[in-house]
């Protein structure tokens, strides 16, 4: 556990050098999945037990119930000063198409734009956001902190992986998504998330997998 004990203090430092340079112009992502309420219970430790700063959620409308349910239990318990946001042209889009290529390509839009306009909205500086090297390839070079074209971006989960994250739950006893005891291992989207049966399978691998192959695209335009 040293290993995991120096990348918690690692994690912290960038955490801790984010809020003195951007509070109150900062803001935290959070998905209800196993990295982004780690990165808030970090963010607690590293402020007095408090998340001080907006937590932002994407409403997308198309959550797994068990995620509304976590997101909504945490939020209650840890007292999240809780952003909802989302981009309803997109969802009405999204549910007004038959196609599921297009539900898709819709899908993706709405966190990207939901973004965006949270972003812009709150005149927030910064977004600290809980992805990992190891997730995917397209995030394999990201830095700590990556500047965006009106915000920062600050990653102080990159050196974690999905080991380590569990290590950190279960060290901590953490609360954590339901789903993740019936086989889901990242999720996403209800209607294109499957959970992975096969451990040496890749994290993502139960993802809607057109969307993994864009992912470099998608965090181009803004994404995660």
């Amino acid at each position: 556990m040293k290993a995991l004990h120096w990348k918690i203090r690692s994690s912290q430092k960038v955490i801790k050098s984010a809020l003195e340079r951007f509070q109150p112009k900062i803001a935290v992502a959070w998905t209800g999945g196993k990295d982004s309420t780690v990165l808030l219970h970090m963010i607690r430790e590293v402020n007095k037990e408090k998340v001080s700063i907006p937590v932002m959620f994407i409403d997308t409308g198309l959550h797994f119930e068990e995620t509304l349910s976590f997101v909504k239990r945490l939020e209650k318990e840890w007292k999240l000063k809780v952003v909802r946001v989302t981009d309803k042209h997109t969802t009405r889009e999204y549910r007004k198409t038959k196609s599921r290529l297009k539900k898709k390509e819709l899908a993706r839009m709405i966190k990207i734009r939901a973004i965006k306009k949270a972003v812009k909205r709150n005149k927030w500086k910064a977004l600290i956001v809980g992805i990992r090297w190891d997730e995917h390839q397209a995030r394999a070079s990201e830095v700590y902190f990556s500047a965006r074209k009106n915000h920062m971006r600050i990653h102080p989960l990159l050196h974690f992986t999905e080991a380590d994250i569990w290590d950190y739950i279960r060290e901590r006893k953490l609360p954590y998504n339901a789903l993740y005891d019936r086989g889901y291992r990242s999720i996403g989207e209800k209607d294109f998330t499957k959970p992975v049966k096969d451990t040496k399978s890749p994290e993502r691998s139960g993802r809607e997998k057109e969307k993994e192959k864009i992912m470099e695209r998608l965090r181009a335009l803004g994404y995660f």
